[in-house]
């Protein structure tokens, strides 16, 4: 199948997969520009038919229960992420020449602001967060959009040529691409992730490098300093794009890097201190690897150094992120429902000295939890274990400390008020996604904030 090269080409009819946040933003910016849309999604007929109501797309053709053939008369898909590329549908419609895009690759598009695109395992939402913070202390007009929650299609075509579109970017959103090129790059991290979805860890890990596929001489990349596989990467993209490190101070590479309390860089061959990590609202180590990040690309998308030190160390944090809840009888409670993988559990138990009681669990992507073993043994007073991944959880970490088992998220937050003594903490840091109980990580984080602020 040929590529549409020509860069606002939409037909007349397209046909979106998965009634989601960015399909559903899809279909609203197609409808208010002309196109005929049928939207095509597994739910029932009458659920989908109230969704659609809610989102304002009444009078739209939509079908629920499954996708028919109806689908492979539109001249374009746009296919949601949370759906796999490899279904029945879309195979027939590869087959056809009908070309099937990510909502990202119809936003990319329609926008004339450069792309500040982040992928990675673990860490993006704040990372991307940070940038976008970055952008805002300089000046210039921008969105931080993309799987964060908010659909670049909604956003970014209204961003002029000089700002700049902060896009959080996950691996399916990158299975189905075709023009989308970032003006820079970054891969925080690659974990073992999603193997529910990909055969294997190199399925998961080349999807996140096909963000790199069509960036040219003028674009740069930002890869991790710490990660072998992604050092690995620089060599491999030194040839063809500006590398940049971040982490650490790489021999060959520019880098922003931590050297004590100092995130320092060497880009431009200007070596300097850029903030202090000691002035940052939100702590961490992790959190300062993600500012070295941060800071890597706004100075590449050419954001100064002052912009970039105001930004970063004025940001607050974001919800579902180790975010404080409470404080009752001496014990903090803190809700980190964004955490949906076995290295963000690791980040939240060495957040805190000791004495975390943690709440985990949830649908079973595959993580590594054994990994992080040595951190359970050392910060976990007991843990308390909700959803389907409770078994193969329970197995692995099974004598590093007390486990807890619970059928659902309010009873583990009382179980964990009965463990807690003063000083100590309650951290619900799932590891998991959140669909086996949830409609969403932020619905999770929702239903701990209420039943922790329900204790008595």
């Amino acid at each position: 199948m040929s590529m549409i090269q020509d860069k606002k080409w939409i037909p007349k009819r397209v046909a979106i997969i998965g009634a989601a946040r960015s399909g559903l933003a899809a279909a609203s910016f197609l409808r208010d520009r002309g196109v005929s849309v049928l939207l095509s999604d597994s739910m029932p007929q009458e659920k989908l038919a109230s969704v659609i109501k809610t989102a304002g797309l009444d009078g739209i053709e939509f079908e629920g229960g499954g996708n028919s053939d109806k689908v492979l008369e539109a001249a374009l898909i746009i296919c949601s992420p949370g759906v796999p590329s490899n279904i029945p549908v879309l195979s027939r419609a590869l087959a056809k020449g009908i070309p099937v895009w990510a909502e990202i690759e119809l936003a990319w598009r329609q926008s004339v602001a450069p792309y500040l695109a982040l992928t990675g395992s673990t860490g993006k939402s704040t990372t991307v967060s940070l940038i976008g913070s970055a952008v805002a202390a300089s000046g210039r007009a921008g969105v931080v959009a993309g799987n964060i929650g908010l659909p670049l299609i909604a956003t970014a075509p209204a961003i002029p040529q000089s700002g700049f579109i902060t896009a959080e970017i996950s691996s399916f959103q990158l299975e189905n691409i075709e023009l989308f090129r970032p003006r820079v790059a970054c891969v925080l991290n690659l974990m073992k992730n999603h193997l529910d979805r990909y055969e294997n860890e190199d399925g998961y890990y080349n999807a996140k490098k096909l963000m790199m596929k069509n960036m040219a001489a003028d674009d740069v990349v930002v890869f991790n300093a710490n990660d072998e596989r992604l050092c690995v990467w620089a060599d491999e993209f030194a040839s063809k794009l500006r590398v940049i490190m971040f982490g650490a101070k790489h021999e060959r590479f520019e880098s922003v890097w931590i050297e004590g309390d100092e995130i320092s860089t060497n880009i431009d061959k200007c070596e300097r201190v850029l903030f202090l990590s000691s002035d940052m609202k939100i702590a961490g180590r992790h959190n300062a690897e993600n500012a070295c990040a941060a800071a890597a690309v706004s100075i590449a998308a050419g954001i100064d150094d002052v912009s970039v030190a105001n930004g970063i160390t004025s940001f607050t944090g974001l919800p579902h992120r180790l975010e404080f809840v409470r404080e009752l009888d001496g014990v903090g409670y803190y809700n980190d429902s964004k955490a949906t993988t076995a290295e963000s559990i690791d980040c939240a138990l060495k957040a805190f000295t000791a004495g975390v009681h943690l709440i985990a669990g949830g649908r079973d992507k595959g993580c590594d939890f054994a990994g992080i073993s040595e951190s359970v043994k050392r910060h976990a007073a007991s843990v308390i274990l909700i959803g389907e991944a409770t078994d193969r959880i329970e197995l692995l970490w099974k004598g590093l400390t007390e486990i807890h088992r619970a059928a659902s998220l309010e009873e583990a937050v009382s179980i964990a008020k009965k463990s807690a003594s003063r000083g100590q903490s309650v951290v619900m840091s799932p590891g998991c996604s959140s669909f086996d109980m949830f409609k969403s990580y932020e619905h999770r984080g929702e239903v701990f904030r209420d039943a922790v602020r329900k204790l008595a």
